[in-house]
């Protein structure tokens, strides 16, 4: 499971149109169209139903769309203090970060491997 992926999925629920929600993320329509198929497929569930004229959301899609904005936001926030941390000068007399983040790496390993960003 890839973040573009989540992405993808993400404006397509909210464009409920695959030539719209392909335009917003700047591909075309046939790769939108195989990476949802991609995301479905390893998820082992549906997550839109689609015929030529409409596009709308499962059951599934529905809930998984609600975490996967989750996602998203979290990942944002996640950069967002990334670069605020290089941006902000070191404060003398702080704890070093590595003992806070060496239990959280190592709880996070299997969520880390299956998450290409």
């Amino acid at each position: 499971m890839e973040l573009r992926q989540l992405r993808y999925f993400v404006t397509l629920a909210e464009e409920l149109h695959f030539g719209r929600a392909a335009a917003r993320e700047h591909i075309v329509q046939s790769a939108l169209s195989q990476q949802v198929q991609r995301l479905e497929r390893e998820l082992g569930v549906r997550l839109l139903n689609r015929s030529t004229h409409h596009v709308e959301l499962t059951p599934a899609g529905s809930a998984f769309l609600v975490e996967v904005r989750q996602i998203l936001d979290h990942v944002g926030r996640a950069a967002h203090a990334a670069r605020n941390a290089v941006a902000a000068p070191a404060r003398s007399g702080s704890a070093s970060s590595t003992p806070a983040t060496t239990p959280c790496r190592r709880s996070c390993e299997p969520y880390n491997s299956a998450i290409r960003i």
